[in-house]
């Protein structure tokens, strides 16, 4: 049954009650509101809906009967029929250009007080798999991945023990046992400490640079990130400045120019696993660039977004277990050790900062899914 198709009759209209009923389901078929084969509501059940009599129903239905757009089935009601007339606005692939919404003529390049369009985002046929060469990155092997342990932590999850607070509302609240997580096993790998109070969760790596690009970054600020960069993070930050200073990178990630640096406001790096190079910073280029963020005062926002895909030697400790002024934001994710479709990551910074992000976060999503 169809709960989500509205029909309205306006019984003070010149169009007859069977006419407003007929034209409602029509529209309703070429706009693909309803699609054939689904079954419409009975007409005792449309009749009292409408307040009208189910004879004015009958009538109406028997008219979409006699031009093709419903079929009667014996005992079971009407459905829309399998060879429907389909609108001449309707495209094959359902899409219409003239749907109601596109009809008023509005010029929208003149409304829109920024363009999201001009950027170009990676996009992947849905058999990119297939591809000879199809270059994968950060994604799921399906042979390789344990379904079985997958299971016992949704079934874990979704039981009446953690029910409340899986359907919950946190509102600025981050989920206490994820963050004690992050905590206690997460930061620790990395070498850095942090209390609750410091970290806030995210929708992966890249909602976490969305809002410290919101909170930081402005249209008089100097931005440095590294040449090669994640192309997101370029696209982010061009949204709000066109101070954007790019470094090159070598075998040691990022190279250090000290004029470049000490006119910036923010720096954007991948010290542990550079993107897209895969490169680790050494440990003194790591002290010179703290020294220089001290000496210029400016903030170091570290993406370790995938720190644990670095298979060929000991992951090295996180520029922000070296950071004792709080001049480094970190960014984690939880994304590349699970799976990308998770879409779960956090921020580290001191609490002020912190406490912004949160009400930044809140205007945009309100918090997280609790079933994360």
């Amino acid at each position: 049954m169809l709960d989500h198709l509205i029909i309205t009759v306006d019984p003070k209209a010149e169009t007859s009650l069977q006419a407003q009923i007929r034209e409602s389901v029509v529209e309703a078929i070429l706009a693909r509101a309803i699609l054939p084969g689904d079954k419409l509501p009975s007409s005792r059940m449309l009749a009292t809906q409408l307040g009208v009599s189910r004879n004015t129903v009958v009538l109406a239905y028997q008219a979409l009967i006699d031009t093709g757009f419903v079929q009667p089935r014996e005992r079971s009601g009407y459905i829309v029929s399998i060879d429907a007339p389909v609108s001449r606005l309707v495209s094959p692939a359902g899409t219409s250009s003239d749907v109601p919404g596109d009809m008023a003529g509005i010029d929208w390049d003149r409304k829109l007080v920024q363009s999201c369009t001009d950027i170009r985002p990676v996009r992947k046929p849905l058999n990119w798999r297939e591809y000879p060469f199809p270059f994968v990155y950060g994604q799921v092997d399906n042979e390789l991945f344990s379904m079985t342990d997958w299971r016992d932590c949704a079934r874990q999850a979704l039981g009446m023990r953690n029910f409340g607070r899986m359907v919950g509302d946190f509102g600025l609240d981050d989920d206490p046992m994820l963050v004690n997580y992050i905590c206690s096993r997460s930061l620790p790998r990395r070498g850095i400490a942090a209390r609750p109070e410091q970290i806030l969760v995210t929708l992966g790596a890249q909602n976490a640079l969305y809002l410290i690009a919101q909170l930081l970054v402005s249209a008089d600020r100097q931005v440095v990130i590294e040449d090669p960069a994640y192309p997101d993070l370029r696209d982010i930050l061009k949204q709000r400045t066109d101070n954007i200073s790019c470094l090159p990178v070598d075998k040691g990630g990022l190279v250090l120019d000290a004029d470049v640096l000490g006119k910036s406001d923010a720096v954007f790096i991948t010290p542990s696993h550079q993107c897209p190079t895969t490169h680790t910073m050494p440990a003194d280029r790591r002290r010179a660039l703290l020294d220089l963020a001290r000496q210029h005062d400016f903030i170091i926002i570290e993406d370790d977004y995938e720190f644990e895909m670095n298979f060929l030697e000991p992951a090295t400790p996180a520029l922000k277990s070296q950071d004792h002024d709080g001049r480094v934001i970190y960014v984690g994710s939880l994304s590349k050790s699970v799976f990308p479709g998770l879409r779960l990551g956090y921020l580290v910074a001191p609490e002020q900062l912190i406490e912004q992000a949160r009400a930044l976060r809140h205007l945009i999503l309100r918090h997280p899914p609790g079933h994360a």
